[in-house]
């Protein structure tokens, strides 16, 4: 793998040379050397940019894309299918009883076209949305989900629904790990 993950305070970081898409907090579509998942303390919701900011200056982080959550880091889940490998933080309930957070990072060690990125995010979703059903909630994501989808060399994917090879790979990790984090709340 040309990358490497690891917790701190907190923080799931993924450190590479990715091409990478996020519908997170400053996301969109760029080149970034981080990835990361951050538990909030004390969270001011008028300034959710600027404690993501602060996040990432904590850590000396640069050029990067970062999604925040209420989850604690014990509710992480990873998992591994072949050349695809997720990242999974899920919550269905804050503290304050509103729907919580799905945070999920997906790393491919491939590379994608532009239209098999876009189409990994949809397969994510789907796949996140499944999952929850199958656990027998009655919604198909939070309030507040994101998702990081990454890229980083190797071999090369044309598509990502669903049915093609590494969509059905997505799917596999993004269910997976969306169960296990949420079967850790137990």
């Amino acid at each position: 793998m040309p990358w490497r993950y690891y917790l701190k305070d907190e923080t799931l970081i993924v450190e590479g040379n990715f091409e990478a898409i996020s519908s997170g907090l400053l996301g969109g579509w760029r080149r970034v050397d981080y990835l990361f998942n951050h538990t909030v303390n004390d969270f001011d919701l008028d300034n959710p940019v600027e404690y993501l900011e602060k996040v990432a200056n904590k850590h000396g982080l640069k050029n990067y894309f970062g999604l925040l959550t209420s989850v604690p880091m014990d509710k992480l889940a990873i998992k591994r299918v072949d050349d695809v490998t997720v990242f999974v933080t899920a919550g269905v309930k804050n503290p304050n009883e509103r729907i919580g957070t799905i945070n999920t990072i997906i790393v491919v060690d491939a590379e994608m076209s532009g239209g098999a990125m876009v189409n990994a995010v949809i397969t994510a979703t789907e796949a996140k949305a499944k999952a929850l059903i199958e656990l027998g909630y009655d919604f198909t994501g939070t309030n507040t989900d994101a998702v990081i989808v990454a890229m980083c060399g190797g071999k090369y994917y044309e598509y990502a629904g669903p049915m093609s090879e590494l969509g059905q790979k997505i799917w596999l990790a993004v269910s997976g790990a969306v169960k296990e984090s949420l079967l850790k709340w137990d």
